[in-house]
């Protein structure tokens, strides 16, 4: 049950062990009692149901981890089958006692249970259709109402019927004995059942076809073994093959739920590969040019993410790079990002204003915030280097704040300005930082999920970690440093989950040309 909450695993707990006593009581009334008192008719037909019981109790725990990991909607179906399981286990418990003086109460109790787990089920089966559509006509609302308002003046004509013996009456020697009313004690069921074929029917077209199916399966087969066994008292196989046929519906939800799930994994893959051609893999980048170095690398929590990075010349002098993250994981949030680098690339690149990253950030968050309905935010770092000279103007959007190494000394962060996220609010100033690198100096750029990157004991990897990983390897390759820090946090997280995306980019100066040739 990895995955899922202590709340949850309470509530699996529970209902194990009601499930469990309900079984048990059921068992033990049989041995008790004496199986050699007990009519061999009323034994097969006690056996069916504890089978069905126990497939009930199965089906019940997968629905309820299925429910409450999010994996599928078994919400009615879950519904259907608690009420069903104690149907099945009235119809037990009432075969047990029949017929034994003193215990013409609990018969009266169980025939009472059993008629109204009757009424739930197909009221319960209309709700589970009826989740799955929209109404399209008043009728279907009408019949939505009668069926829902109907299962309780059913319900209660059932209580009434202890008093009135109308339907049912528990006769001398604790026999069971049907009333002259009877029939109309099954005028709910049916209508409701014919107002079940009618829906689907009429609705067809937003029901899948398994659904249509199941739908009509769960219709006729109970009554085909109600017409079977009418005649033959004591064998009653409605409520455990009612059971039998939620478990098919359940298996087959399943199958088509895996289709479609595969379906959704082949497109998260198509998702994934379309991410990781955007963002510039190719390294060296511009090897000709020799005046800097850089390497970058994107590592997504999920299939796909909500961090990148870019670099790109914005003339022969300017080289822009950029890391970002955006807020939120998996698809969303890889949309919203492609969105985010697609307008940061083109306000870095077709505009005046290129050599000022406070103003390219202005005017990508101005655009963000534009009908952003699901408030997502993105936190960057641009920075603009001027080849020729060294000199990086950058602005950072919220984000964390950068590690620098001097030729001969140590990484270390360093802190500058900071401006809020970008996509936040509208009309922000981010303040433009300015800074000169000499040859050989390091600018190494990452998102939150370096420094947050957490172990078993709920530690985080945090800055010291990741600048003693910095400074603790060969930095003549940016190679080097990406993959001895990514060790380092593989190392500290162990068998850990990785929560949130992993972006690092490395960028050195190396000088002009004319420092370089001295």
């Amino acid at each position: 049950m990895n995955g899922i909450g202590k709340k949850e695993k309470a509530g699996i707990i529970i209902a194990s062990i009601v499930y469990v006593i309900c079984i048990m009581l059921i068992i033990y009334g049989m041995y008790s009692m004496g199986l050699g008192k007990i009519s061999s008719m009323y034994i097969v037909n006690i056996s069916i149901d504890i089978f069905a019981m126990l497939t009930g109790f199965v089906l019940f725990l997968c629905c309820l981890i299925d429910v409450q990991k999010g994996g599928s909607d078994m919400k009615y179906i879950m519904y259907l089958i608690n009420v069903c399981f104690l149907h099945v286990f009235a119809d037990a418990s009432t075969w047990l006692v029949e017929g034994t003086p003193g215990l013409e109460i609990f018969n009266l109790l169980d025939n009472t249970l059993f008629y109204m787990c009757e009424s739930a089920t197909v009221c319960l089966f209309w709700m589970y259709i009826t989740s799955l559509i929209k109404f399209t006509d008043p009728i279907e609302k009408k019949l939505d109402m009668a069926v829902r308002y109907g299962l309780i003046i059913s319900v209660i004509v059932r209580a009434l019927n202890m008093v009135g013996g109308f339907y049912f009456t528990i006769g001398p020697g604790n026999i069971y004995k049907r009333g002259a009313f009877f029939p109309v004690s099954k005028l709910y069921v049916a209508l409701v059942m014919i107002a079940i074929a009618y829906v689907v029917i009429k609705e067809r077209k937003q029901l899948a076809l398994y659904q249509i199916i199941a739908s009509f399966i769960f219709l006729g087969v109970p009554i085909l073994a109600a017409l079977f066994t009418v005649m033959v008292y004591g064998l009653s196989v409605t409520a455990a093959l009612t059971m039998i046929l939620l478990l098919l519906m359940y298996c087959v939800h399943n199958v088509a739920q895996g289709r479609e799930k595969a379906a959704a994994d082949r497109d998260l893959s198509v998702a994934a590969a379309i991410q990781e051609n955007i963002l510039p893999r190719t390294f060296p980048y511009l090897p000709e040019r020799k005046e800097f170095d850089i390497y970058a690398t994107m590592t997504p929590a999920k299939e796909v993410g909500g961090d990148f990075y870019d670099f790109f010349m914005t003339d022969d002098d300017h080289l822009a790079f950029v890391v970002a993250d955006v807020s939120g994981k998996g698809m969303p949030a890889a949309l919203f990002m492609m969105v985010a680098r697609t307008i940061l690339k083109n306000q870095a690149t077709g505009t005046s204003h290129f050599r000022d990253p406070g103003w390219i950030l202005k005017i990508v968050n101005n655009q963000l915030c534009e009908g952003n309905t699901m408030e997502y935010f993105v936190t960057a770092w641009l920075g603009i280097l001027e080849l020729s000279t060294g000199h990086l103007a950058f602005a950072s959007a919220g984000h964390e704040y950068p590690a620098m190494c001097r030729r001969e000394g140590n990484f270390e962060i360093f802190r500058d300005r900071n401006s809020p996220p970008l996509g936040s609010m509208e009309n922000l100033t981010f303040h433009t930082n300015e800074r000169d690198l000499e040859p050989g100096d390091i600018v190494f750029i990452y998102t939150d999920g370096v420094t947050e990157a957490t172990n078993s004991s709920r530690q985080l990897f945090g800055s010291e970690r990741m600048l003693d990983a910095l400074n603790g390897c060969d930095r003549s390759s940016l190679v080097e440093i990406d993959r001895n820090l990514r060790k380092s946090i593989d190392d500290f997280v162990r068998d850990a989950p990785q929560f949130d995306d992993i972006t690092m980019l490395g960028l050195r100066f190396n000088g002009t040309t004319e420092s370089l040739s001295e």
